[in-house]
């Protein structure tokens, strides 16, 4: 997983190769209660210090919000999630052999 940051006029990726069990905890647990059409500051924050987190702290809340472009804020938090539990749906979708 990466993402791209606007870092003193430059862009600079991050990568994250490995994501723990835990940050698929973190990942259900900051999610859960968000409404993504009417998010407020408190709850953009908390979603901007997860992606933060889930990059092991390569760069920081304010990193984000300087760093991304306006319109690209909201799918990438999107994307964030989506990568950490959308492997999870594949894991566990019904094995044919067991139904």
């Amino acid at each position: 997983m990466n993402i791209t940051l606007k870092i003193n006029g430059k862009d600079k990726k991050f990568t994250t190769d490995f994501i723990s069990a835990r940050m698929v905890r973190r990942t259900i647990e900051v999610s859960k209660d968000i409404n993504f059409n009417d998010m407020s500051t408190d709850e953009l924050d908390k979603m901007v210090g997860y992606v933060a987190e889930l990059f092991g702290g390569q760069f920081t809340i304010d990193d984000v919000y300087d760093g991304l472009a306006s319109k690209e804020l909201i799918p990438t938090i999107m994307n964030c999630i989506n990568e950490v539990v959308g492997g999870i749906g594949a894991e566990t979708a019904g094995d044919e052999k067991n139904d």
